[in-house]
């Protein structure tokens, strides 16, 4: 499909019906304990964004880190309900906890501390593969260092034209605009620093538009992506503010979409430039 990034995989038919009883399942106990969604939440859910990302990226690098039972759950679009199942597992898992206890309080903390923990020892599981070695770490890098002073500029500048939206939606405002800011940064870094591929259609052609332009030649080619993603996540965080003070819960949950959708990419992003498989040269961003 023209509009779909390309390397997109169906999972054989036995991985496929596991993910959608996975999925249903940790979707009907979390509706059933209905636990609450506050901005704290939000935040505890980044680690396992992250994780999922670095989790599909090594898979990119070499399908053969994970055992081939297990592999098909790593690939896209499978690994982001991969993700989210764990997630799941693990949230409902804490909130039954609470519900004993009636101690909601720790819910956020404890899935928090979890998701780090997977995500260390996903990095640790990742060092110790010897068909990865180090790729552009300082590249990645980079795009981290870059994106923090453009993210609090871009916020900075929101609260004082619209004081009321970054009041309402304050750590998960900042979030969406950290997340997307580094989903073009890195991307950008890798099409005019690296030289390596867009897999994502719409971004490739932004940066088609970028390309036809006079100035191409001498600043490249990813600034118009970085451009229209700091735009649009300015605009969903102003849309998306009103509905996150009239309903906090979906509202908290609308703001983790739109952060997974910028950070998921930007992880895997900064995976493939600071690791590659000992037997191959580029990497695929997107």
């Amino acid at each position: 499909m023209p509009l779909l990034p390309s390397g997109l995989v169906v999972p054989p038919l036995a991985h496929l019906a596991a993910l959608i009883v996975g999925t249903v399942t940790v979707t009907a106990f979390l509706l059933a304990l209905e636990p609450r969604v506050r901005q704290r939440h939000v935040l505890a859910f980044t680690p396992w964004m992250v994780a999922g990302a670095v989790a599909h990226g090594l898979h990119q690098l070499d399908r053969t880190v994970y055992p081939t039972w297990a592999e098909p759950l790593f690939g896209a679009p499978a690994v982001y309900v991969t993700a989210f199942v764990a997630l799941g597992a693990v949230w409902a898992s804490l909130a039954f906890r609470a519900s004993l206890r009636t101690d909601e309080d720790q819910v956020a903390r404890d899935l928090g501390v979890t998701g780090t923990v997977a995500l260390l020892g996903l990095l640790v599981f990742a060092s110790r593969q010897e068909t990865l070695v180090a790729g552009e770490p300082l590249w990645s890098l980079a795009g981290v260092v870059i994106t923090v002073p453009v993210t609090l500029g871009v916020y900075f500048g929101m609260a004082y034209f619209t004081t009321d939206i970054v009041a309402r939606t304050r750590l998960v405002g900042g979030l969406v605009i950290f997340a997307h800011a580094l989903d073009g940064i890195t991307t950008a870094i890798g099409i005019d620093a690296l030289g390596t591929g867009e897999r994502s259609p719409l971004p490739r052609a932004i940066m088609d538009v970028a390309g036809s332009l006079p100035v191409a030649e001498t600043i490249g080619v990813g600034w118009l992506f970085v451009v229209v993603k700091l735009a649009l996540a300015v605009v969903l965080v102003a849309v998306f503010a009103d509905y996150l003070e009239a309903e906090p819960t979906r509202g908290n949950l609308t703001f983790a979409a739109i952060i997974a959708l910028g950070l998921g990419p930007a992880v895997n992003n900064v995976v493939l430039f600071a690791l590659r498989n000992s037997g191959t040269a580029a990497a695929i961003v997107g």
